[in-house]
């Protein structure tokens, strides 16, 4: 029987690192079974910078794939710009800029039913929220951190941010107390992290330490990833 010559020194890419294309890691540090379904009722509309799209540390996907009532669009500015985003005064934008809200101090009656976040680096954001016009639109709301994130492999831009995931986990935790499934979710979120803490350490990375200093007047807590 005749058998075909396979080159063991060069193997196909794929071979080397198939991926799952659920959460974009690797299929041994797959960690899609650890991530929960969630019936939220608070409808998570997230607009994600094209540029996070396919980032192996993407929260916004993995919250896509946790939430029920939620929904990812990805898009540069200019194509975001040309979307028909929820409107009224249900609607709520998570982004801190001056004027914005406590969502802790408003009162049940007043609470948001649709909430948008932008996944993006900080100046990724700025430009977003600077050049899509229906977002000035909406009611802005703020987050106050009860705790540092969480994100260990992602350099956050101060020590009050936090990734997507955490800002929508805390948001949740305030407009429906009642829900299941949100500490199984951070944990997911942990295992992520953990995994790649150890890949590092066997590639003799280390991290540079995060930021301690407080965020400048005007700078975003809750945004997602680098400066998220």
């Amino acid at each position: 029987m005749n058998h075909a010559n396979v080159s063991t020194k060069n193997p196909p890419l794929l071979t080397v690192r198939q991926l799952c294309y659920g959460c974009y890691r690797p299929i041994a540090t797959c960690f899609c079974h650890e991530i929960p379904r969630i019936r939220n009722q608070t409808r998570l509309l997230i607009l994600q910078h094209r540029a996070e799209r396919t980032h192996p540390f993407n929260t916004a996907r993995i919250v896509q794939q946790a939430m029920e009532n939620s929904r990812l669009v990805v898009g540069r500015k200019s194509e975001l710009a040309k979307l028909e985003l929820p409107s009224g005064p249900e609607v709520g934008l998570l982004y801190p800029r001056q004027g914005a809200r406590l969502l802790t101090d408003l009162p049940i009656a007043d609470r948001p039913k649709h909430l948008v976040f932008i996944d993006a680096t900080w100046m990724q954001a700025r430009a977003m929220f600077r050049d899509v016009d229906q977002l000035h639109e909406m009611n802005c709301y703020r987050l106050t951190p009860t705790q540092p994130s969480r994100f260990k492999i992602r350099q956050e831009p101060s020590h009050d941010s936090l990734s997507t995931l955490e800002a929508v986990i805390e948001t949740l935790r305030l407009l429906e107390p009642d829900l299941q499934g949100l500490d199984q979710l951070i944990h997911a979120f942990d295992v992520m992290n953990e995994q790649q803490l150890v890949e590092l350490e066997k590639r003799n990375i280390t991290l540079k330490p995060k930021p301690t200093k407080a965020r400048r007047m005007g700078e975003p807590v809750a945004m997602n990833g680098s400066a998220k």
